[in-house]
């Protein structure tokens, strides 16, 4: 017996954070985050006109239906990875496993 999946939140609005490689996140349940995306960004080939444009990377946009943001030249990040991303990095992964993040 398979359980069911809870379906991610979408994005409904995204803006550059004010330091490098961040974003300021809006999803469909109201929350907005920061999220940090420097580690992917530093660690893909395929993120590397990111890395070497900051007028590129201010270029995010949603993408279609809010599943992914993207960037001109066929440059995208899944709303799973960013959700990902921005549930790690407030902690609350860890919260839920009874984990307190370090202060």
């Amino acid at each position: 017996m398979s359980m069911p999946r809870k379906a991610l939140p979408r994005i409904t609005a995204v803006a550059p954070g004010a330091k490098p490689f961040t974003l300021q996140i809006r999803w469909t349940t109201g929350e907005e985050t920061l999220v940090d995306v420097s580690g992917i960004i530093n660690s893909f080939r395929f993120y590397a006109p990111l890395r070497e444009s900051p007028a590129l990377f201010r270029q995010v946009r949603v993408g279609e239906h809010g599943a992914d943001i993207v960037w001109p030249g066929d440059l995208d990040m899944s709303n799973d990875t960013l959700w990902r991303l921005a549930q790690e990095q407030s902690g609350a992964t860890m919260e839920r496993r009874g984990i307190s993040p370090l202060a």
